[in-house]
């Protein structure tokens, strides 16, 4: 797993100016997909077919500084042909700094 693109800082959140390659599992299925948007507490991931409001997911990604951030979180919301929000659940505080010094 690779970061594609650049980060730029935006008060407390990161705007991916196109996208971070991530692994989704759920349900014991794992998918590659794109992180959209970032934040210390939630994820957007693109998704055509995304898992329904309430799903348990695991996420897997590197960020750009190389840092590699595992983390569970629950579906939020989701939007068929456009993706599903994850609310973090067990985001560590190395992980979360990580994502606030890019």
């Amino acid at each position: 797993m690779s970061a594609v693109g650049a980060c730029a800082s935006a008060k407390n959140h990161i705007e991916l100016r196109n996208f971070l390659r991530a692994r989704c599992e759920l349900n014991g299925n794992s998918r590659d997909c794109r992180i959209i948007n970032l934040t210390t507490q939630r994820v957007f991931v693109e998704s055509f077919v995304p898992p329904v409001t309430g799903s348990k997911v695991s996420l897997h990604f590197r960020l750009p500084n190389g840092h590699q951030v595992c983390t569970a979180g629950v579906v939020t919301d989701h939007t068929f042909q456009e993706g599903f929000s994850v609310a973090f659940v067990d985001l560590s505080q190395r992980d979360r700094d990580q994502i606030n010094s890019l």
